[in-house]
């Protein structure tokens, strides 16, 4: 840990120091005789705990809690001070612990070893947050990358949003993407595209057609019991006999 002893006393700074020291969970100690010598410190290094006596000299070292209280990454604060009647002003600006001079050896310790709690739940915390944070910028990340379609065509890849395909056909060893913004011929098999759209709006509607619900228009009664579909684009697609099934229970057509 990293701290900090704010005193305008320099045998009071001395005693806390040597008693710091004492318990070796310090790798760095540094000294503050009043209010800009701590900000100074505080603007060039991160502390852990900042040990403060309640009377610089002319300052308050309660100001300076207030002041310490509202930094982005605030050490815990300590009130190590000669006088007993500011307590509940030290714990209303959230101080960790309130010791009193003289300084006695257990009653540091036990100080400290709450900061080191203190630390240890806020790293667990930060740890939560930032595992959640993952998970939830991943599942944006994998749900964003489901909604849309690459298209590589004559070295560009097009991005196709998934709602916007209409339908995906092949004829004579071409695939052909229909959408909204346009149609797109690729020599990729259809399963290849299938298999990148698995959405509950997509379906087969012939060995060589997969077709987007959402942009079916109107449904005809055709030859054979089956049906013609004319969709958004006014492209009319007929879907065969072995898959008039699933294709009416997916419309509600039963």
């Amino acid at each position: 840990m990293k701290a900090i002893i704010v005193d305008d006393e320099p045998l009071a700074r001395n005693e806390l120091n040597y008693l710091l020291n004492q318990i070796r969970q310090f790798e760095k100690i540094d000294e503050a005789a009043n209010v800009s010598e701590t900000l100074e410190l505080l603007l060039y290094d991160d502390y852990d705990v900042i040990f403060l006596d309640i009377n610089l000299m002319d300052e308050s070292g309660l100001d300076l809690a207030n002041k310490i209280k509202k930094m982005k990454h605030a050490p815990f604060i300590i009130f190590a001070t000669a006088h007993d009647t500011f307590a509940v002003k030290a714990f209303e600006l959230d101080a960790i612990d309130y010791i009193l001079k003289p300084f006695e050896q257990q009653r540091i310790a036990q100080a400290v070893h709450k900061v080191e709690l203190a630390i240890g739940q806020s790293n667990e915390l930060h740890n939560d947050i930032y595992v959640t944070s993952s998970m939830r910028m991943r599942d944006r990340q994998e749900e964003k990358n489901s909604k849309v379609l690459p298209i590589e065509v004559d070295e560009r890849i097009h991005i196709i949003n998934l709602d916007d395909i209409i339908a995906i056909s092949v004829n004579n060893g071409i695939t052909t993407i229909n959408s909204t913004v346009g149609a797109f011929e690729t020599t990729e098999p259809l399963n290849h595209y299938e298999k990148k759209i698995e959405t509950q709006n997509f379906m087969r509607i012939h060995r060589a057609t997969l077709i987007n619900k959402l942009h079916i228009q109107t449904i005809e009664h055709w030859f054979n019991y089956t049906y013609q579909l004319t969709m958004t684009n006014q492209l009319k697609f007929q879907v065969s006999r072995s898959y008039m099934k699933p294709f009416k229970q997916m419309m509600g057509l039963n």
